[in-house]
C-alpha cells in the first residue's frame, strides 16, 4: 500500500495493517493545464484583493468557516473578494448579509484551464479543510506563487514555517486573523507568495516520486522472491 501522507500512514495502521506493508512517497508539486485567452476573459481581474477557495467542494474542506470569517471581516470593514470555484458536493446556504457583490461564484465541473485562470486572478488562495491527508489543490497551486492560508490538519500542520499562514482546523475566527494582515498588506502578500512558489520549487519532480515508487515495487518482489 502507497501513501503520500502520514495521516493516512497512521489511519491504515490503526485499521489493523502492518506498519510493513505500508510505504510512503511524499506527492510532488503539479501543473494544471495553463489558462487561455478565454479562459482569463471569463474570470475577470478585481481592484481589490481576492481570495479563492477552489476545488471539489465538500463539507471537509471548510468552506463554510472561509465565509464565516470572510463575513466576519466584511462586517468589520475590510474590502476584498472572495472566490468559490469549482463542483459542490454539499448543499450550501449562504447568508449574503449585505455582501452579495462580495462573494463570487463559479460553480460547476471547471477545466484545469479555467481553474488556472482563477489561480492567476486571486492574491490569497485558501485551504481551511477540516482533515485532509495530501492536498492535490494545494500542490497545484504552488507555482503561482500566491500567499497560501490553510488549516494546521494533515500535511498543512507539516508545512515548513513561512510556506503557508496556517490556523487552527475548524476555527473560523483563527481562519479571519489570519487572513486580516493579509487582506491588508500587499507587501505581505507577495513575500509570502514568493516563499510558497521556492518551497514548491524544492520539492521534488514526478521523475523522483517515479523512481521511489519502483523502488518500492522492487523491494516488495524482492521480499517475495
Amino acid at each position: 500500500l502507497i501513501v503520500h501522507g502520514d495521516t493516512t500512514f497512521a489511519a491504515l495502521i490503526a485499521q489493523g495493517i502492518a506498519p510493513a506493508r505500508i510505504h510512503l512517497t511524499p506527492h510532488p508539486p503539479m501543473r494544471l493545464a495553463a489558462a487561455s485567452a478565454t479562459d482569463l476573459a471569463a474570470v475577470p481581474a478585481s481592484t481589490k484583493p481576492r481570495l479563492l477557495f477552489f476545488g471539489t467542494i465538500r463539507p471537509y474542506k471548510g468552506v463554510d468557516l472561509a465565509i464565516e470569517a470572510c463575513l466576519s471581516l466584511w462586517r468589520d470593514g475590510h474590502d476584498f473578494d472572495l472566490m468559490l470555484a469549482g463542483k459542490p458536493f454539499m448543499d450550501a446556504q449562504v447568508a449574503q448579509a449585505g455582501f452579495a457583490d462580495r462573494l463570487l461564484t463559479d460553480f460547476g465541473f471547471l477545466t484545469e484551464g479555467r481553474l488556472d485562470a482563477h489561480m492567476t486572478r486571486a492574491d490569497i488562495m485558501v485551504f481551511p479543510y477540516r482533515h485532509i491527508d495530501s492536498s492535490g489543490a494545494f500542490l497545484s497551486a504552488l507555482h503561482h506563487g500566491k500567499v497560501m492560508v490553510t488549516s494546521d490538519a494533515g500535511m498543512f500542520g507539516q508545512l515548513p514555517d513561512g510556506v503557508a499562514v496556517k490556523a487552527p482546523a475548524g476555527n473560523a475566527p483563527a481562519l479571519a486573523a489570519a487572513l486580516l494582515p493579509l487582506v491588508q498588506s500587499a507587501a505581505i502578500r507577495q513575500a509570502q507568495g514568493a516563499a510558497s512558489r521556492t518551497y514548491g520549487d524544492d520539492m521534488g519532480s514526478w521523475k523522483d516520486m517515479a523512481v521511489a515508487t519502483m523502488n518500492i515495487y522492487k523491494t516488495v518482489l524482492a521480499a517475495r522472491a
